[in-house]
């Protein structure tokens, strides 16, 4: 039997989840969730969707996305394959780890995004018997981005939820922790505060877009022009050195701008394999993710 397609909305917020197979955990210590969650932070840059909230679970991970525009089954093979790969080498083992392919909710109103949203941080209620003081303790959700964005580790943004809470952040974070403890206390509660606070068919939908459909040649002409390099035909050339910053930068610009995989950029580098242009794009994403103002650059310049 076929599977039932995956319902996609490129400009309202999901909420996915991914579970491992019954029988095993997905995260058995905290090296392992922090790997996944530099693979989240890698997929938002590559992808440039906007993670809204998350929270790791022992044998689940929950993330609150907004695509801007992207591709969601993309954003999470970006990150549960790898993921796998890293856990089966460290841990010795073989095989599946994931149940199944990731589910998704699309998020239809205001109502909808907070009760989502607050359901994802509590989920960390679950694990406060291994020795967190309270969900506010536990270091692998997305709860200190909302409360002490100093404090978080920056891969979620909680302005787009807080923008809709309106009164100033400082506001929006306080009303957002008495949410949190309303919807603690029992779900008739926290929705009769939310039939106070929204009226649900104010929802409107956020356009903010990240451009995906840039030429291959305008990419190619603004990197050359940024770098200095007068025979964009480099490109093509396997063993020399000199050009790998450049190759690099466009293997993944191509992947960020154009949407373009692996194997769809093998026209764009002659005699290079999907595989070779991955490590390229790995070293791509490295540097941007080292140089701010490089990466600010290139999207002003394609834009």
């Amino acid at each position: 039997m076929s599977r039932q397609a995956r319902r996609r909305a490129k400009k309202l917020p999901h909420h996915i989840m991914s579970r491992s197979i019954p029988e095993l955990n997905l995260f058995n210590c905290e090296e392992e969730k922090e790997k996944y969650l530099k693979l989240i932070k890698l997929a938002m840059k590559i992808f440039q969707i906007e993670v809204l909230a998350y929270c790791l679970m022992d044998t689940h991970v929950h993330i609150l996305v907004h695509p801007r525009g992207g591709n969601i089954s993309k954003f999470m093979k970006a990150i549960n394959n790898p993921y796998a790969k890293y856990y089966n080498r460290t841990n010795d083992r073989r095989g599946h780890l994931f149940a199944e392919r990731f589910k998704n909710i699309v998020i239809t109103d205001e109502v909808q995004l907070l009760r989502t949203s607050t359901y994802i941080h509590n989920n960390a209620k679950n694990l406060l018997y291994q020795g967190y003081r309270s969900i506010e303790d536990y270091p692998y959700s997305s709860i200190k981005d909302y409360i002490r964005a100093k404090d978080g580790r920056g891969i979620a943004r909680p302005n787009y939820i807080y923008s809709i809470m309106g009164g100033g952040w400082q506001k929006a974070a306080n009303d957002y922790m008495g949410l949190l403890e309303i919807q603690s206390q029992g779900m008739e509660a926290f929705e009769r505060e939310m039939e106070k606070a929204f009226n649900k068919g104010s929802y409107s939908t956020d356009e903010i877009e990240t451009v995906r459909s840039v030429e291959v040649e305008k990419v190619i002409s603004v990197l050359a022009k940024i770098l200095n390099v007068s025979n964009t035909n480099v490109r093509h050339f396997k063993y020399k050195k000199e050009y790998r910053l450049f190759k690099g930068l466009l293997a993944i610009c191509l992947r960020i701008y154009c949407d373009l995989s692996l194997k769809e950029m093998t026209k764009h580098f002659m005699n290079h394999s999907p595989a070779t242009i991955g490590i390229l794009a790995r070293e791509g994403i490295e540097k941007l993710l080292s140089e701010e103002a490089l990466f600010n650059q290139i999207t002003a310049e394609l834009k």
